[in-house]
């Protein structure tokens, strides 16, 4: 699988994983570790460990794009109070027209 900027040459496990005897595929590595090889933009070939249930396929998530209005009234509140729960969280979502969970 691809990582953004560079190349994959070959999946496999990782020799960095703490070996694992109980391991299922035999090979004396840990099962939970997986290692790519990736080229980056000069050419060299680097090792990254990754957990094996990491999904690189998933599409990432958008980052919400505030509005200046949005910015003050957030960073006025987070001065007042830095966790903002209940009904003030609703209501100062539903004030400035985003989720709650974009306010939290």
């Amino acid at each position: 699988k691809d990582i953004p900027g560079t190349s994959a040459i070959s999946p496999g496990s990782s020799k960095e994983c703490a070996p694992d005897s109980e391991s299922p595929s035999g090979t004396g590595e840990a099962d939970y570790c997986r290692r790519i090889l990736v080229r980056d933009a000069k050419g060299t070939i680097r090792e990254i460990v990754l957990p094996k249930g990491l999904d690189l396929d998933r599409p990432k998530r958008t980052r919400t794009s505030f509005t200046a209005e949005q910015l003050y009234r957030l960073e006025l509140e987070f001065q007042r109070c830095q966790y903002v729960v209940g009904r003030e969280r609703t209501e100062l979502a539903r004030q400035l027209n985003l989720s709650e969970t974009q306010v939290g």
